[in-house]
C-alpha cells in the first residue's frame, strides 16, 4: 500500500483550519447578537460594568503602606549609621512599629465609624435579613399532628 502523499496532510490541515474559523465566526456572531439584545435591553454586558482607563488607579492604601516602610527603613539607617548597639537598634526598631501600629489603628477606628450606621439602627440589608427569618403566619392547629 503506497502513502498519501504529502499534500494531502496539508490538505486536511488547511480544511480542519477552515471548519475552525467557521465555528469561530458562527460563535463570534452570536456574541454579537447577545451583546446587542444587552445594550438594546438597558444592561451593560456581565462583567463590563466597569468603564476602564488606560490611568491606573491606586488603591488609597498604596502610597500610606508605602510611607510607613520608609518611615520603618529611615529609623533603621539612622540607628544603623549611628553606631548604636544592638538593644538600642531594636528598641528603636520596636518603637517606630508601635508608631506606625498607632497611626494603622487611628485610621481603622476612623474607618469604621464612618461607615457604620448609627447605633440601634440596623442597616437594610440586616432588615431584610430579619424578615426572611421571621416567620410569616403561626402554623395552625390542624396542621400539628396531635
Amino acid at each position: 500500500m503506497s502513502e498519501p502523499p504529502p499534500e494531502a496532510d496539508h490538505l486536511d490541515a488547511a480544511v480542519r483550519a477552515f471548519a475552525a474559523a467557521e465555528t469561530f465566526e458562527r460563535d463570534a456572531a452570536e456574541l454579537r447578537a447577545q451583546l446587542r439584545r444587552l445594550r438594546a435591553a438597558g444592561r451593560p454586558a456581565p462583567g463590563w460594568g466597569v468603564r476602564w482607563s488606560r490611568r491606573a488607579v491606586l488603591p488609597v492604601a498604596v502610597p500610606r503602606i508605602a510611607a510607613e516602610a520608609a518611615f520603618l527603613i529611615a529609623v533603621a539607617v539612622f540607628v544603623g549609621v549611628a553606631g548604636y548597639g544592638t538593644v538600642t537598634v531594636v528598641l528603636a526598631m520596636a518603637a517606630a512599629w508601635l508608631v506606625v501600629v498607632a497611626v494603622e489603628s487611628a485610621l481603622l477606628r476612623e474607618r469604621r465609624a464612618t461607615a457604620e450606621p448609627p447605633a440601634g439602627q440596623p442597616t437594610p440589608d440586616a432588615e431584610a435579613f430579619l424578615d426572611a427569618l421571621r416567620p410569616t403566619a403561626p402554623p395552625s392547629r390542624s396542621s400539628v399532628p396531635s
